[in-house]
């Protein structure tokens, strides 16, 4: 198939820091305006009344400000597996959570599943979905978006498979204020892999787009690994943003992996 024609400046492009799992106390280090559109920024960082980081923030006048993990990934990973007196307080927590977050402008959190588990768990899925279902009145309240992580590939004998039940599950929350962040690790998947299959329609759910790799390793993310994802992405309808997540000890390279991103982009949209 030929490939699409991608209008890169129609995109959006941004900084998973929260994936990252930045400290909160080198996050105004990125905040530098008029590099990227969109800005997922650790949830600590929010929850402290910090004037000069709401200055700096908001002098960058990121299109979309989204936060890292609602809650703490540990327990979320674990909640759908426990007793319903727990599942309860969760979402107590929980929606506090998307109240606090929802006043600081943020538009929305990741909700770190562990979809290894869930996904083909009958009970688990249930209660999963239960537990999301019963945050979307306070979702709607506060026009916030729950990100589910789903990561590609997914590591497992049965990917094609697990897209579809990905998906199905997505369908179960009954809510377009829950969406799903593709989590690639494009240097992961090999040359005689079909991209295509690893995806399934994931695309037309997704609301973000995770590029993760170990910076450490000397990866890069270059035109030659994003433009196959872009080209697959844009079959499905999907429309970003793209966000970077180098992973490396003590995010030592955050800053020139965000630099050489920067670039890239600003080449794209300049072809």
């Amino acid at each position: 198939m030929e490939a699409e024609k991608i209008d890169y400046k129609a995109l959006q492009f941004g900084l998973a820091l929260g994936h990252a799992g930045m400290d909160p106390a080198s996050v105004p280090d990125f905040l530098t305006p008029g590099t990227f559109d969109v800005m997922e920024i650790p949830t600590e960082c929010f929850l402290h009344s910090d004037t000069e980081f709401q200055r700096r923030l908001a002098s960058c006048k990121f299109k979309t400000v989204r936060a890292g993990h609602l809650m703490a990934p540990d327990l979320t990973r674990e909640i759908p597996f426990l007793e319903e007196n727990y599942r309860r307080d969760f979402v107590e927590q929980a929606s506090i959570m998307v109240r606090t977050l929802a006043a600081a402008g943020v538009s929305g959190a990741l909700f770190g599943l562990d979809m290894r588990r869930i996904l083909g768990d009958d009970a688990a899925e249930t209660a999963a979905l239960e537990i999301i279902r019963h945050l979307v009145p306070v979702l709607y309240r506060e026009n916030f978006e729950l990100l589910v992580p789903y990561r590609v590939p997914f590591k497992s004998e049965r990917d094609i498979m697990t897209a579809q039940l990905m998906g199905r599950f997505m369908r179960g929350s009954l809510s377009p204020l829950v969406k799903l962040s593709l989590d690639i690790h494009p240097f992961e998947v090999g040359p005689e892999e079909d991209k295509a299959d690893l995806l399934g329609l994931l695309g037309c759910e997704a609301h973000q787009a995770v590029l993760v790799y170990d910076a450490d390793s000397g990866l890069h993310i270059a035109p030659a690994q994003f433009r196959p994802w872009a080209e697959l992405l844009e079959r499905r309808l999907f429309r970003g943003p793209y966000m970077l997540c180098p992973r490396s000890v003590r995010n030592r390279m955050a800053i020139p992996e965000s630099d050489l991103f920067a670039k890239m982009v600003s080449d794209l949209r300049n072809e």
